[in-house]
């Protein structure tokens, strides 16, 4: 079994439990499944910090899982669930750039439940 790593850049926040995190493009749609066991890996660090079980997975235009699974997202689990989609929206563009994240590109979202 191959186990892969999902890295996620600092703030670590809403990391626990049970969350999702949000990528561009559909590779990891397609390369991972409900079930598989992720490393969580630290960006910035290059460390593991933690282990996840992928539980769901979606993909679409980014608007739209925006306004569907914002809410669950990890960075935004302790705001305001009105502001969700477009604090998700305003975290995808600043990490990829405006440019790439765009409301109509395709996207992935995938759901994660905290092992360790």
């Amino acid at each position: 079994m191959e186990v892969r790593c999902i890295g996620f850049v600092p703030p670590m926040v809403g990391m626990d439990g049970e969350f999702n995190t949000f990528r561009m493009g559909g590779v990891l749609f397609r390369a991972l499944n409900p079930g598989d066991e992720v490393f969580l890996l630290d960006e910035k660090k290059k460390v593991v910090f933690g282990r996840a079980v992928v539980t769901e997975l979606d993909n679409g235009p980014l608007m739209e899982m925006c306004v569907i699974h914002g809410e669950r997202n990890h960075t935004q689990l302790s705001q305001d669930n009105s502001l969700a989609p477009i604090g998700i929206l305003q975290v995808m563009q600043k990490i990829y750039g405006p440019h790439i994240a765009t409301p109509k590109r395709n996207s992935t979202v995938i759901y994660l439940r905290r092992l360790e």
